[in-house]
């Protein structure tokens, strides 16, 4: 059974947060999928490929550009996702590096960060 309505199911977390969180791990794994496709068929790690942006926006179907070493380094940190531009939540995200093509953020600390790290698929 769900929680009730505008009850989140992380204590501490409220639903708007959890939701967020959640599809900012849902557009990871996606992500997760399309280098691991990529990486099989050979593709080189210096060329660009299409991913979908990882904010938080349930909505969202922007992609960007990105290479499987510049996603890995993403990956580097369960805290840090790969978002375009103008997807920037600069209450929970911190800029770590920009590119013309997308920009590298962190979750800043507390609860956006505790719940990537949770949402990690490569922990």
């Amino acid at each position: 059974s769900s929680p009730p309505r505008g009850r989140s199911t992380i204590p501490g977390v409220s639903s708007r947060e959890e939701r967020v969180a959640k599809n900012e791990a849902t557009s990871r794994e996606i992500n997760e999928k399309i280098e691991d496709a990529h990486e099989e068929n050979g593709h080189g790690r210096d060329d660009p490929i299409r991913m979908v942006c990882e904010c938080g926006d349930e909505g969202c179907d922007r992609l960007l550009a990105i290479t499987l070493d510049e996603y890995d380094q993403v990956r580097s940190d369960p805290r840090q996702f790969v978002v375009v531009r103008d997807h920037l939540d600069e209450d929970v995200d911190r800029v770590v590096q920009e590119t013309d093509r997308f920009v590298l953020v962190a979750k800043r600390e507390g609860t956006p960060a505790k719940v990537a790290t949770e949402e990690d698929p490569r922990s």
